[in-house]
């Protein structure tokens, strides 16, 4: 790591993630304690637009910009068009915590006098360096993002992950729930089934078996959640199990998704977004993961917090329907 000594405060500090939202959330904890560091400074994130109103509620936040990047971009062309949106903003310091070569090179372009971030990809054209060990799987992501602010030379302490949700965004939900007819004393189970990939995902049916069983056994109503490319495989879930289930994919903003979560008494998920997002407004999540490489293991990637049940297996099929249901029935008292 370089050194990093005293220097003044930073007035104005730009905090760079491009990736997916549950990778963006992890970095939440440690903008709260840059915050906590640096009181008088602007704090900015830089993030991809469909996470704009969500990351602008994060307690330290004051500005929020936005990035597309575009599929099959040469990685010049981001550089130019992430410079072309920090310069001029007089930024002191840049946290890139989503180590890209053209994130690196357009934080220089830039002219941010500081720039701190992961020695990878071009790792020399930063001023303050981290050595990238996530890979060892040896502390959480939350934990690791917190590291990038320990190089500033600042003692973080107690690490919180809290997320506020919008009254209008709450609203909305409110209403939608009694629209589908589900009251407000309803014991209600968040269901996100999917994965960014098939490795991640704990089979289908068996979703069904263990849903089924808490709607018979424990009175539970399913919320089916997922994104817009989940709508139709959320739709034909929720016609087999039936009853009170209610599908909700696609038909959520991630505000909104957050108020729905809230609102649960449970997530049941795979290794996803939206869990992360659970844990920043309180809800206890029961997380099924598979695999066994260390770099995304439950350490690194489970809900971050107290309160949560993950359950691991390196064949993520042989987790079984009941192990599941009795873990679920933990946050489903009678």
């Amino acid at each position: 790591m370089t050194a990093a000594g005293p220097r003044p405060a930073p007035r104005s500090i730009v905090w760079v993630r491009l990736d997916r939202f549950g990778e963006v959330l992890l970095n939440l904890p440690a903008v709260g304690a840059l915050r906590r560091a640096y009181p008088q400074a602007r704090i900015t994130l830089l993030v991809q637009p469909m996470l704009r109103e969500l990351v602008a509620a994060a307690p330290g936040v004051d500005e929020v910009l936005s990035y597309a990047p575009a599929a099959g971009d040469p990685w010049w062309r981001e550089a130019w068009r992430v410079t072309r949106l920090l310069r001029g903003r007089r930024f002191e310091l840049a946290v890139v915590a989503h180590p890209k070569k053209s994130l690196h090179v357009a934080a220089a372009l830039a002219g941010i006098p500081r720039r701190l971030g992961y020695n990878r990809k071009w790792g020399w054209l930063l001023t303050d360096r981290v050595p990238d060990r996530k890979a060892s799987g040896e502390l959480h992501e939350v934990e690791y993002n917190v590291r990038l602010v320990e190089a500033l030379g600042i003692a973080v302490g107690p690490v919180t992950f809290t997320l506020p949700i919008a009254a209008e965004a709450a609203g909305r939900t409110d209403r939608l729930l009694r629209e589908e007819g589900l009251s407000p004393h309803e014991r209600l189970i968040g269901v996100h089934p999917w994965a960014s990939t098939p490795r991640k995902q704990w089979p289908v049916d068996q979703y069904q078996r263990c849903l089924e069983r808490c709607m018979q056994e424990a009175g539970a109503a399913p919320l089916i959640l997922g994104g817009t490319e989940e709508g139709e495989a959320s739709r034909r879930l929720c016609q087999r199990l039936g009853g009170r289930t209610v599908c909700l994919a696609g038909r959520l903003s991630l505000m909104e998704l957050a108020a729905v979560l809230q609102r649960c008494r449970v997530l049941l998920t795979n290794d996803s977004g939206p869990m992360h997002l659970a844990s920043a407004v309180g809800t206890p999540v029961v997380a099924l993961f598979g695999g066994s490489q260390a770099a995304t293991a439950p350490t690194r990637w489970g809900p971050w917090g107290n309160g949560h049940t993950v359950i691991s297996h390196p064949d993520l099929a042989a987790i079984t329907v009941d192990e599941v249901y009795q873990a679920l029935l933990r946050y489903l008292p009678s």
